[in-house]
């Protein structure tokens, strides 16, 4: 009797730890949004902005602009990168940067009024 409840516990327990594993597994997921920017200057500031806590890689293309980035799902998510690019004062479908934030790039980097002063 004794052997069976033992068993029947460790079962159990057994499916709890599997269900508390299936929980907090980690999805790697790629994933692009368009980005408004200019030029190199912006690509940096837009890469490093996106390096949120659990992003694995951020590159931005001035010609597409495309940002495409990879990062964990248990640690980021694409609104989460998307406004902290916000903050760094560029915009995107899924957060527009404050106009606070977006005055301080530079004068050459502005990319609402369609002029980019180099590159």
């Amino acid at each position: 009797m004794y052997k069976f409840i033992f068993a029947l516990l460790l079962s159990a327990l057994s499916c709890i730890s599997y269900k508390t594993y299936a929980q907090t597994s980690t999805t790697i997921k790629t994933d692009t949004i368009t980005i408004s920017g200019n030029c190199s200057q912006c690509k940096t500031r837009i890469e490093e902005a996106a390096y949120v806590k659990g992003v694995k890689k951020a590159s931005w293309d001035k010609k597409t602009k495309l940002l495409t980035v990879t990062y964990s799902t248990s640690k980021a998510n694409l609104n989460t990168i998307a406004n902290a690019i916000a903050k760094a004062g560029h915009d995107s479908r899924l957060a527009i940067a404050s106009d606070k934030d977006y005055k301080k790039i530079p004068d050459c980097c502005a990319y609402r009024n369609g002029v980019c002063h180099h590159e």
